[in-house]
């Protein structure tokens, strides 16, 4: 684990937005997942402070990157991204395979990779490869966009589809990396929740 010596994030853990927020991206912030999605309706009254809390938090964190999208319904889109692990997820053959079949460019390159999929994300049309992005498996992620022959099983976080204790690993890392987060922030301890963040 690579421990953070900025103060990025001094003293501004006190907002229970920004804690529940952490505890949902523990498994990025951890390496577990390459991303996640949160989305803020247009009609949550408190939109513009959580904005604000995710500005003053993550702004400088060297972990993630995030990006906001605006919808057109007023509300936002917020993808957070932990680069070196979505770069690991896009070394795998298979998954880059797919997202050049899709129409992702045939030079792979990560944040050309990354400005595709947020500016699908500006469209109406949800672009479902996302779950690549999202750390689910490939198989999972073809078969919920009718791709191959894989037999829907059971819903997780996603649907999974063909053999189920692949998915089943990655979901309880997954869990795994949300609980150790939930306990760093419940331990209530700075030094301790920087040395990952």
């Amino acid at each position: 684990m690579n421990i953070c010596n900025r103060n990025c994030c001094e003293y501004k853990i006190n907002s229970s937005y920004i804690k529940w927020l952490i505890e949902v991206l523990g498994p990025v912030i951890l390496g577990s997942k390459p991303s996640e999605i949160l989305n803020i309706s247009s009609k949550d009254k408190d939109k513009d402070s959580k904005l604000n809390d995710i500005n003053s938090f993550f702004s400088n964190c060297y972990k993630l990157s995030y990006h906001i999208i605006n919808i057109s319904d007023g509300g936002i889109r917020i993808i957070f991204i932990n680069r070196n692990s979505l770069s690991n997820v896009l070394d795998n053959k298979k998954c880059l395979n797919f997202l050049k079949f899709i129409g992702y460019p045939s030079d792979y390159n990560l944040d050309s990779y990354i400005e595709l999929l947020i500016d699908k994300l500006h469209t109406k049309d949800f672009p479902h490869e996302i779950g690549i992005f999202l750390g689910y498996p490939l198989k999972d992620v073809v078969g919920f966009m009718g791709y191959g022959n894989y037999k829907f099983c059971k819903t997780r976080y996603w649907k999974v589809y063909g053999d189920e204790s692949i998915s089943d690993s990655v979901y309880n890392k997954f869990i795994n990396d949300r609980s150790k987060m939930k306990k760093l922030l419940e331990s209530n301890s700075l030094s301790q929740l920087k040395s990952v963040i």
